[in-house]
């Protein structure tokens, strides 16, 4: 498990299915939202000759990272939590869906269940597709296409936006952080500023009057994610008017969302040339843009590297075999290694198996299952800004993907 690292579609469908097992093992993957509903949408693609729509969505579930990171709340929901006062992480922590927060003797735990995303992914495996998802899908598909970014594009010429004042995409976010800050000069301003967001009706007056109580401080003060998500929307609406970028392509207003969930990472990789150009730009000076093609070509020589260890080894699951980066690996995944991680690479104290208390195992599980039953946080209580107690994170996992073994026999079940 190394860095914590937000991916898109276009980088996980050039990866076997075998590179996008290296990818989960040696990586805390982010999967957005928007991630699983692209994937869906594909269901109302046109096909590639010899497979169904079906078989192409299926072949992305298979790669969808399991074993480690997990789904990200939806950044609308984010918003708004966060214009209401409810403190969304912004150094690089994965805000997990499904997460209910628990109290066990006067402390804090959280559980994250087995999210519906990731049931989905594994019926999709198998070609099993529900009629509303086949609805959604088909929805989805279609808003994109009616997607006008020349409506915008207009927009910010009327504004005095063009490629004569507005020349880089430097300039653009320059353009865009000076009209975040004058957002909240007026309430009509920051009236605007939640139209933009999309905020509720019914939850505008709360977010207004605490805005009011805490005089008016400015967005990123008030609320740090929702000002980072207009930030993307203005940079973005500017750049087009600017023609940085091309308003002739439906899917970029798709692709600049995956921007809105960089705070929850250390790297982002994608094979998107959109990516490329933006996301350094509104990245903090920890994070770093991975080209995908790069790091295919790293997971490749990886599992090149354990494609030769012996099979009896093999058999015993890439959770044992595998839990370090092999000192053999010495290419791009090993230099994020050391720049992000470098703690994963240092060799791990070798533990004697005759002096391992036979018993952990068993009351690390009695722990495990006292903090299952605990009772849930009461409906308005603030949880607390310190660390939990603990956290406890469901997965579903399959035995087996691509040529490899995940989990050994030694486990009963399908999965984990």
């Amino acid at each position: 498990m190394g860095p914590i690292t937000l991916f898109d579609k276009s980088f996980l469908q050039a990866l076997s299915t075998d590179e996008s097992v290296w990818f989960d093992n040696f990586f805390y993957p982010v999967i957005a939202p928007l991630f699983f509903i692209e994937t869906l949408a594909d269901l109302w693609k046109t096909p590639k000759a010899g497979k169904s729509a079906e078989d192409e969505v299926g072949i992305i579930a298979a790669k969808t990272p399991q074993m480690n990171g997990g789904p990200c709340y939806f950044h609308h929901d984010l918003c708004i939590q966060d214009l209401l006062g409810n403190h969304v992480p912004m150094n690089g922590q994965i805000p997990l869906a499904n997460m209910r927060r628990v109290v066990r003797d006067d402390k804090e735990g959280a559980i994250a269940e087995v999210t519906p995303e990731a049931k989905a992914f594994q019926r999709w495996q198998d070609g099993r597709f529900n009629d509303v998802e086949r609805l959604y899908a088909r929805e989805w598909r279609r808003q994109v296409e009616n997607i006008d970014l020349t409506v915008i594009e207009r927009a910010m010429k009327q504004l005095g936006v063009s490629s004569k004042t507005c020349k880089t995409l430097d300039s653009a976010l320059d353009l865009a952080d000076q009209f975040l800050n004058g957002l909240t000069k007026t309430p009509s301003r920051f009236d605007a500023a939640l139209e933009v967001l999309d905020v509720p009706s019914s939850m505008r007056r709360h977010v207004k009057e605490r805005w009011k109580r805490k005089h008016r401080p400015s967005l990123r003060t008030f609320a740090p994610y929702a000002a980072h998500v207009l930030r993307i929307e203005l940079f973005f609406s500017i750049a087009l008017g600017a023609n940085l970028v091309a308003s002739t392509r439906a899917s970029h207003k798709v692709d600049i969302a995956y921007l809105y969930y960089l705070p929850f990472c250390t790297l982002f990789v994608s094979s998107d040339k959109l990516h490329r150009q933006c996301a350094p730009l509104l990245m903090r000076t920890n994070q770093e843009f991975v080209w995908g093609m790069d790091l295919k070509a790293d997971l490749s020589n990886i599992n090149i590297y354990f494609s030769g260890l012996p099979e009896e080894v093999k058999q015993q699951g890439i959770y044992k075999f595998a839990n370090r980066l092999p000192p053999e690996s010495q290419g791009l995944i090993r230099k994020l290694f050391e720049r992000h991680t470098p703690n994963l690479l240092k060799t791990p104290e070798t533990v004697d198996p005759e002096k391992i208390d036979k018993n952990v195992h068993k009351k690390l599980l009695d722990e495990m299952k006292l903090w299952e039953s605990a009772p849930m946080m009461v409906a308005g209580d603030q949880a607390s800004a310190g660390e939990l107690e603990t956290m406890i994170i469901k997965r579903a996992i399959s035995r087996s993907r691509g040529t490899w073994v995940q989990i050994g026999p030694e486990i009963d079940g399908d999965g984990a």
